[in-house]
């Protein structure tokens, strides 16, 4: 049952990051952060800053490459399993810290203020699900009866 809901997690975790990067691939950075975390964002500098774009097309392809490795982990060996759930719960956590400790408006409170987490509409469902899910997955197939088993 447990490793069941291991790949339930990694097959969820693996869904959730993709739309947002397939938001930012398909529309660009400027229309795909107007439309991921709203209107009014980004400020004219942002909008014309290569680094941004820079920045965000390599975030895209990490969150494709994780994605799918979340994906193809459901065939791994429950090991290797548990390991890429918690390099993706340690990869969400510290999206989520950045998030609060670094928002992305300056007119959003810092750290140790939780504004940062509510302002991004992207961080709860997505990190935020990502961490929960993995976490029951991982302490749950640990508590698994045929451990040690290919599932």
């Amino acid at each position: 049952m447990g490793m069941m809901l291991l790949n339930i997690a990694l097959f969820i975790a693996g869904a959730l990051i993709m739309p947002p990067a397939l938001t930012i691939a398909l529309k660009g950075p400027v229309d795909g952060f107007n439309e991921l975390l709203g209107v009014g964002v980004l400020t004219k500098a942002d909008a014309e800053s290569y680094f941004l774009a820079h920045c965000a097309y390599i975030d895209c392809g990490k969150n494709f490459f994780q994605g799918a490795l979340c994906l193809a982990a459901i065939a791994f060996p429950p090991a290797a399993k548990k390991a890429v759930a918690v390099l993706v719960i340690a990869v969400m956590s510290w999206c989520v810290f950045v998030q609060t400790y670094a928002p992305m408006k300056a007119s959003i409170a810092k750290y140790p203020s939780t504004d940062g987490i509510f302002a991004n509409p992207v961080v709860l469902p997505v990190c935020g699900g990502q961490i929960v899910l993995l976490t029951l997955g991982v302490l749950l197939s640990s508590a698994d009866p045929k451990k040690g088993k290919a599932s």
